[in-house]
């Protein structure tokens, strides 16, 4: 019979759901990583792309960073608590997200899409609410949730609909295929100190997606939530999207191509409910006896193969002159092959490596010689 998740289930079922979510971000990833929003210097899409496109933004945009941040909390919790029970002082935790930036830093210099650095930032800032109540950080969370949504979204959708205003895409970025120099010099210039900056923008609704996930993993919640209650919660969350799933098809297919704040706000709130569905859907599956060892070795090695994504994409991309030259639909079954590459190479690894190759590197800057 289905139960609680056992102490020694624990760290599997964080691992195939951070597994699954790898997937995804890198699904999410590969058109910017390809250029494909830029095919030719034209973003637009049509034919099997916009098809592809309308999958993407139905069942994957903003639903695997939701539920990796929502990892992060969770992960910080067991971090915290394990290092206060062994009497360790926060100086570890922020040993850890030092390092984790300083990867980030070395990753947002080859790619723009970099998360680590923006997790870091923010992630230093999770030790002031550690010591929290429940409520006080549910508070919080939701209050940083709801005001990025008003901030960053309802004035955009206010602009589209009350003053007719239409974002209009910047020119194709033709240092991409010019070589690594003049490629480098305009990440430097341009790209990097706008990351910088979108990630404190971006922070808002990050940070408040880790205060859920501190609260979950303080209270066991996906360890010890019945099944019942997982289900009804899915149904409730899969309902609750359709209307937003309805808005995503008006803007690709419909009369609504104009509305692209419409339809990001609508991917963005149908993200957070549908990363509801897909951790509840996945609990009860692991609940039930199902291994999904591919997404556990994934899972395992999430940093590595985060990692990997760019250095086999971004630079071969770049090397070749290849920027924009791929369709979104060649990207979707590039990404697909890699991934599948990436699950039977971590399944091989972790037979005879307890880590992998950037987890074992971020432990020992974590613990020193501590490291096993």
């Amino acid at each position: 019979m289905a139960g609680p998740i056992q102490v020694n289930e624990r760290i599997v079922l964080y691992d195939i759901i951070r597994g699954f979510a790898l997937c995804g971000i890198f699904l999410v990833n590969i058109p910017s990583m390809l250029g494909s929003d830029w095919i030719f210097g034209n973003p637009m899409y049509e034919g099997s792309d916009l098809f592809v496109r309308t999958l993407f933004d139905l069942f994957i945009q903003t639903k695997f960073y939701t539920i990796f941040s929502l990892l992060f909390g969770i992960g910080f919790s067991i971090f915290l608590e394990r290092s206060y029970a062994r009497g360790d002082s926060v100086g570890r935790y922020i040993r850890r997200i030092v390092i984790l930036f300083l990867f980030g830093l070395a990753h947002l210099a080859i790619w723009s899409g970099d998360i680590l650095h923006t997790y870091a930032m923010w992630g230093l800032l999770l030790p002031l609410f550690y010591g929290l109540s429940n409520r006080a950080i549910l508070t919080w969370a939701w209050g940083l949730l709801i005001t990025s949504f008003v901030l960053f979204y309802g004035s955009s959708i206010y602009l589209e609909w009350a003053l007719g205003y239409t974002s209009i895409a910047g020119p194709f970025p033709t240092a991409f295929n010019s070589g690594f120099g003049p490629w480098f010099d305009y990440r430097l210039e341009t790209e990097i100190f706008d990351m910088f900056v979108n990630s404190l923008f971006a922070g808002f609704e990050i940070f408040s997606l880790f205060l859920f996930g501190l609260y979950i993993g303080r209270e066991r919640k996906l360890l010890t939530w019945s099944i019942r209650g997982l289900t009804r919660t899915a149904i409730i969350c899969t309902i609750a999207a359709l209307p937003f799933f309805a808005v995503i098809i008006w803007h690709h297919y419909g009369g609504g191509a104009a509305y692209g704040s419409t339809n990001s706000a609508a991917v963005l709130i149908s993200g957070k409910l549908l990363a509801t569905v897909y951790v509840c859907l996945f609990t009860i599956a692991v609940r039930n006896g199902r291994a999904f060892r591919p997404l556990q070795a994934l899972g395992r090695m999430a940093l590595t193969n985060y990692l990997t994504h760019t250095l086999v994409v971004v630079l071969p991309v770049i090397a070749l002159g290849y920027y924009g030259r791929l369709s979104l639909t060649e990207g979707l079954f590039l990404s697909i092959a890699i991934l599948i590459a990436q699950a039977f190479f971590s399944m091989w690894w972790l037979k005879s490596h307890r880590y992998g190759p950037f987890e074992k590197l971020w432990r020992i800057g974590t613990y020193g010689t501590q490291a096993k």
